[in-house]
């Protein structure tokens, strides 16, 4: 121990004197204590004294020597700075200070207000404010020997003189008063606590006792340390203190605690940090170090922690170059973490990722490693139980001053239950589109002998009178605008899982209108509608699909006709468009119109308009669905106008125009006069249907054979050789497909044709039929024309692999 009697400069100077003296100065360039030249001593001796934060960098190394008050400066880097050169101490900011140091080395005093420093060592990132001046000391020779610094730190006073901008009154109650500034400084409730470890006793400031709710001034020991601690952290505290104390394992005592007042009650956080100092036989003679009261802190971060537990949300912080990564409690628990196991690299992260994600997770990871990018994405983890978890993971990457990707810092979040909802959604919505093309099915079949029989009745009486027409003509158009419902019943669920396959073709815009307008005349005359058209120029033409263009012209056309009262006007327009490489088609009507709040849904899925609910007409809200998706496929838009309620509408469609020159006309085979005679099989379950069928063939000329089984057609083909089989695919025991392959295997099968006649109408039951082995695929309830066209054609020939 140093005489004070020698050296009386270092007698008092609170903790840091008693640290000083303490101090084994022999290893230091300094020396020992009493080697030290007046000038250190008087400047030490100054220091020591003073009431503001000071900090004395003597000799070329600038070895630190600092007071009581320099201890919130240097946070946790107390007491290890002690006697350490400056370029140790202040390492992160060194590039910054040696330029100051080189300065005032040479003779210059600096002062400076408010300059910002980037600080280690601190609670908070920074950057840190300080208020200081720089003055060379002078040694016993009078030339430069250290530096002299008086610094208070500004960071919260310029915190609140920011905040306070937002208010006038509180800027200006700041710039009065610099006293305001000081007392904000202080009001960092950082207090100093020091341990004579071998008896025990402490020395506490008053901040301190109010921290432990004691509000005597009698002397206090460990026990009472002790025992104002909550019972719930005491062991981690006794733990952490003797660990500090521990000549073997030295640690830094740094931990946060709870204390419980002893005269108040009063439950308060604490933050405590610092060091065990030994003697030179390696025992503990004291521990000093530094606490603040954080209470309110503690409170915000239990209150966040509760939220981000009822949110089922988790943070983490990648330290991207040195691959440490950190998160919080909840993230350990939204990855179903066992008690103690902790991850702390991203290889341990990837490892909880279920492997179907794991690749994916890996590859994202590396982009923004090597690029900088950001990570967003949702994946699976495995809890310990098997059972697995979605997560919503998003994080921001921070670049270092090269440009290298640094840090990252995000958050999880649980979307177990929505990724369950959502895929039920999607089932149900695919369960909806499968019920939709199974509805269409199931209606298809009994179409099929209505149809089939209307055109019986239809021949057999065409001589009746003319009411008896009249009632064949209205049966006629009723089941024409079912099969229309069911056609745009499947299209609205192909179009959406786009399974529509659109044939890009030069046509003449004019025929696409005249078809589409043929296509509805009857239903005009029924309603005794006046049709506007006057054609449009033949040179003009577009590009797409024919029959699907029909469709959507015709299904605008019927939809102006259902909606316009009896006797009422529907003009079809056609013609150039003011958009560069467009045509447009127009549909008006003196119909009972649409109210404003619903010209932006008419084209939604079932969209239904309130006032038309009553009408006599209403449909199922799909046509008008069907025409935008068929519209869109195209390339083109279309849009809708009224003028409200009773005022009639509009409907336009704007479609890519095609400057190519038109195709050369290919005739079409027609229906020859005098149709050969075949012999025809028809193969239904549906007896109705086929029966019907049975009974039109015979009608025209051909021989009918009739089987309900897929065993029964076989056996009927290998004894009469038909020409033609019409055959079922949703049959009991063999179903079409496997009868087909039969077929295909008994002696003349390159000569017969074998059609598919099905409700199932889409894309892929076509594409699968001529797979299994169809020569066509026909949809029903089928139109007499094309089955007299399969019947009229030359086997073989004319009749190829395709859909009529």
């Amino acid at each position: 121990m140093t005489d004070l009697s020698d050296q009386p400069h270092l007698r008092g100077g609170g903790a840091m004197g008693a640290l000083i003296r303490c101090h084994d100065w022999s290893t230091t360039p300094l020396g020992t204590l009493d080697a030290w030249p007046q000038s250190l001593k008087t400047a030490v001796s100054l220091m020591l004294r003073a009431q503001q934060p000071m900090f004395i960098g003597w000799g070329p190394q600038c070895i630190s020597l600092y007071n009581d008050r320099y201890l919130s400066i240097l946070g946790d880097k107390h007491p290890h700075a002690l006697g350490q050169p400056m370029a140790e101490v202040w390492s992160e900011i060194w590039d910054e200070l040696s330029q100051l140091n080189e300065a005032v080395m040479c003779g210059e005093s600096l002062s400076f207000e408010n300059r910002p420093f980037k600080l280690a060592g601190r609670e908070t990132s920074g950057p840190h404010y300080f208020s200081f001046t720089y003055t060379p000391l002078l040694g016993d020779d009078g030339q430069v020997a250290g530096i002299f610094c008086a610094a208070i730190e500004t960071t919260g006073a310029l915190k609140l003189v920011h905040e306070s901008r937002a208010g006038r009154a509180a800027q200006q109650a700041l710039a009065e008063s610099e006293e305001r500034l000081r007392l904000a400084t202080d009001a960092a409730e950082i207090a100093f606590w020091d341990v004579n470890v071998p008896d025990g006793s402490l020395v506490w400031p008053p901040r301190l006792r109010t921290i432990f709710g004691i509000t005597t001034d009698e002397a206090l020991s460990l026990d009472d340390f002790f025992g104002g601690l909550h019972p719930d952290d005491r062991a981690s505290v006794v733990s952490a203190f003797a660990a500090a104390c521990d000549p073997e394992r030295r640690e830094f005592y740094n931990i946060e605690y709870r204390t419980v007042g002893r005269d108040d009650g009063k439950v308060r956080w604490v933050a405590a940090k610092g060091r065990g100092l030994f003697d030179a036989t390696g025992r503990c003679v004291r521990a000093n170090g530094t606490a603040m009261e954080i209470t309110s802190r503690k409170t915000a971060e239990l209150a966040m922690e509760m939220a981000l537990e009822a949110s089922r949300t988790g943070t983490f912080h990648w330290d991207i170059q040195d691959n440490l990564l950190t998160w919080d409690t909840a993230l350990d628990r939204l990855f179903g973490l066992r008690p103690g196991e902790v991850v702390r690299s991203l290889d341990q992260f990837i490892a909880l990722v279920h492997p179907d994600d794991r690749h994916e997770v890996i590859r994202r990871c590396e982009r923004c490693r090597d690029a900088g990018d950001d990570f967003e994405m949702e994946f699976r983890v495995v809890y310990p139980d098997g059972s697995v978890h979605w997560l919503y993971d998003r994080g921001r990457t921070f670049l270092d001053p090269t440009g290298r990707a640094k840090t990252m810092t995000g958050a999880c979040v649980d979307i177990t239950d929505f990724v369950r909802a959502r895929e039920a959604l999607k089932l149900a919505d695919r369960q909806k589109d499968d019920f939709l093309a199974t509805l269409a099915h199931e209606l298809r079949n009994p179409l099929a002998p209505l149809r089939t029989g209307l055109h019986l009745v239809q021949n057999i009486n065409g001589g009746m009178a003319g009411q008896g027409r009249r009632v064949l003509g209205i049966m006629q158009r009723q089941l024409d605008h079912m099969v229309h419902l069911v056609d745009d019943l499947l299209d609205i669920a192909r179009i959406r899982q786009g399974k529509i396959l659109l044939r890009q073709e030069s046509l003449s815009l004019q025929a696409v209108l005249e078809q589409a307008l043929e296509g509805v005349r009857a239903l005009f005359d029924a309603q005794g509608h006046v049709v506007v058209w006057d054609g449009v120029d033949p040179a003009l033409r577009v590009t797409g699909d024919l029959t699907r263009l029909v469709q959507v012209v015709g299904n605008l056309l019927n939809n102006a006709a259902k909606y316009t009262p009896r006797g009422g006007r529907v003009t079809l327009r056609g013609g150039e468009a003011s958009l560069p490489g467009m045509l447009l088609i127009e549909v008006t009507d003196t119909g009972i119109g649409i109210p404003p709040n619903m010209l932006d849904h008419v084209f939604d899925r079932f969209a239904q308009v309130q006032q038309h609910l009553d009408h006599a007409q209403g449909g199922l809200g799909i046509g008008l669905s069907v025409v935008k998706g068929l519209v869109e496929m195209h390339g083109g838009r279309v849009a809708a106008e009224s003028a409200g309620p009773g005022a009639g509408s509009q409907f336009r469609i704007w479609l890519p125009r095609a400057d190519t020159p038109a195709p050369a006309e290919v005739a079409l085979p027609s229906s020859p006069n005098v149709v050969m005679r075949r012999r025809v099989l028809v193969v239904d379950d549906n007896r109705d249907a086929a029966e019907t069928m049975a009974l039109l063939l015979d009608m025209n000329g051909h021989e009918a054979l009739l089987a309900h089984d897929g065993q029964t057609a076989v056996e009927i083909v290998k004894h009469h050789d038909p020409a033609v089989v019409f055959l079922d695919i949703g049959m009991p025991g063999m179903n079409g497909y496997e009868t087909v392959s039969v077929l295909r295997e008994l002696p003349g099968a390159q000569a017969r044709v074998l059609v598919a006649l099905t409700g199932w109408g889409t894309e892929a039951d076509q594409v699968r039929s001529l797979a299994a082995g169809f020569d066509l695929h026909l949809t029903k309830p089928v139109d007499i024309h094309e089955v007299q066209r399969v019947l009229s054609a030359r086997l073989g020939l004319e009749v190829n692999a395709s859909s009529l």
